[in-house]
């Protein structure tokens, strides 16, 4: 994900902040889950989307794949976040890269984060964040990992990874590769290990 230009320190903190909230709260990934013929992106993933994230408002806008790179399931967009009570006020922006890979008929997203406020991710935020998205009509909810329910899949073997207290808060990362991670998601309870709402929108005509 990816933020640009100068912002005032109020607006360098909103960044810091929500990037915490997601190192804190949801897992990351070593690897993006392993594809099975996709080679086109789904159709939800493109315009520009309106809804919340967290606690404020944001904007979500998928950019178009070039022509020299039609074919391929990665694809490129913008989480815009707004000052509240002022959406016409912009307050930082991430950009991301992202895989969508098809599982029992749902769609799962692989998003790895590129910048943030114009500078590259460091590596204490690098990794994909995997993402449940669901649809209903002109609706889009992205649902992460639950971070407890990760631990104890890697604590009893279920998953491989890791869990780092050194901050505080639990950090959680897999380090299963795209395959077993494909194969995992296969047979998971979605509704138990994806649990962790991150994000709404709805789609802009």
């Amino acid at each position: 994900m990816n933020l640009s230009r100068f912002w005032s320190a109020r607006h360098a903190l909103t960044v810091v902040f929500l990037m915490f909230t997601l190192a804190a709260c949801f897992p990351t990934s070593q690897h993006p889950i392993a594809l099975s013929g996709e080679t086109d992106v789904p159709g939800i993933f493109a315009g520009i989307w309106e809804g919340s994230l967290g606690d404020g408002q944001a904007t979500l806008v998928f950019m178009e794949q070039a022509s020299e790179k039609l074919g391929t399931a990665r694809f490129h967009g913008l989480i815009i976040r707004h000052k509240e009570g002022k959406p016409s006020i912009n307050e930082g922006w991430l950009e991301f890269e992202a895989e969508a890979a098809q599982i029992r008929g749902e769609i799962f997203l692989s998003a790895l984060l590129k910048q943030l406020d114009g500078k590259p991710a460091e590596i204490h935020e690098q990794g994909y964040y995997l993402f449940r998205v669901q649809t209903m009509g002109d609706d889009m909810s992205l649902t992460g990992l639950d971070d407890m329910v990760t631990t104890e899949l890697i604590n009893r073997g279920a998953l491989e990874g890791t869990v780092s207290r050194s901050s505080g808060l639990p950090i959680v990362r897999l380090t299963e590769d795209s395959l077993s991670l494909r194969a995992f998601l296969v047979n998971a309870d979605l509704d138990e290990v994806f649990s962790e709402s991150f994000a709404q929108f709805t789609r802009q005509k």
